[in-house]
Parts: C-alpha cells; sequence; structure tokens
C-alpha cells in the first residue's frame, strides 16, 4: 500500500469535500465565526492571517466575510488564496506526512505540491525535500522531447518557379 493510498484511506471516513463545503457555508451563514477571533481583526490583519488556514477555513472565511462584513481587500486576498490542494486532506496533513507522501509521488504531484507551498505554507522542510525529490525523478525518468522549433526564416516556403507557374497563364 503507498502512502498515497494510506493518506485517502485515513481521509475517506471524513465528509466529501462538498459536504464539507455546505457545512463551512451553512456555519457562516449561522453566524459562526471562520477561526477564532475574526470578528476583531480589521481587513489589513485578516489578509496577513488568512496564510495560515487551510482551503476549507478559506472557504468559510469567504462565505462569512460575503455575507457580514463584505471587506473587498479581503474578498480579494480570499480569491487569490483560493485553490486546490495538491492532493486530497493535504492541508490535514503534518510536515512529516507531507514528506513522507513525496516520497512516492510523481512528477505532476511534486509540482502541484510546489506551487502550492510557494503560494500558501512556504515550509523550508517540504520545500527542500521537494526540489530533492524532483531532482532525482527527472534522474530516473527519461527526459520528453521538447517540440521541435524552427525559427520562421528556416521553415519551406513554396519556391519562386512554383509561385511563378501558379499565376502564369
Amino acid at each position: 500500500m503507498t502512502i498515497l493510498s494510506a493518506i485517502r484511506d485515513r481521509f475517506s471516513s471524513l465528509p466529501s469535500t462538498e459536504s464539507q463545503r455546505e457545512a463551512s457555508a451553512a456555519e457562516a451563514d449561522n453566524g459562526a465565526l471562520p477561526f477564532a477571533g475574526y470578528d476583531r481583526l480589521d481587513a489589513r490583519q485578516v489578509t496577513k492571517e488568512l496564510s495560515d488556514h487551510s482551503q476549507i477555513e478559506l472557504e468559510a472565511a469567504e462565505a462569512y466575510e460575503r455575507s457580514h462584513k463584505g471587506r473587498e481587500v479581503v474578498l480579494n486576498k480570499l480569491r487569490y488564496m483560493r485553490g486546490s490542494e495538491p492532493f486530497p486532506a493535504y492541508d490535514a496533513l503534518s510536515v512529516e506526512e507531507i514528506l513522507t507522501a513525496l516520497e512516492e509521488a510523481d512528477l505532476e504531484t511534486i509540482d502541484r505540491v510546489r506551487g502550492y507551498e510557494r503560494k500558501f505554507a512556504n515550509r523550508p522542510r517540504v520545500l527542500e525535500t521537494v526540489a530533492r525529490v524532483h531532482r532525482s525523478r527527472l534522474a530516473i525518468e527519461p527526459a520528453r522531447d521538447a517540440p521541435a522549433y524552427q525559427p520562421m526564416s528556416a521553415r519551406s516556403a513554396p519556391s519562386r518557379r512554383g509561385a511563378q507557374r501558379r499565376s502564369g497563364p
């Protein structure tokens, strides 16, 4: 059993993403705060604090902000921050669990983790492991051929003789 399948099994008993979204939106509609102390923070403080929260909490913050305060700067930051996790339940994993999952991940997953980490948590241990595992995967997997490039001047143009024959009677 791979670590990714173990993680999926571990979190399969959790409510689905759709039901989590509905629950967080319902909580926000009922006036529940997205995270402790949210109502005491000004817009600048909220935007600074958002990077410490999971996608589910960001969704709850967005629903709460839309229904209660409507601060444009906060909504813009939330729009930027919202995105899908690199793999299911990523935000719920500890750094050690992420590092273990990276050891078995494919290049596409590694790239998604790198982008997600850079945008959100920016944890040095995770980013160092991403770089190391990415280098080792590239050494193992054959390089994909880049598409053939030809400058415009090298492309074959119709010969002048052929062009003259077509235009003549």
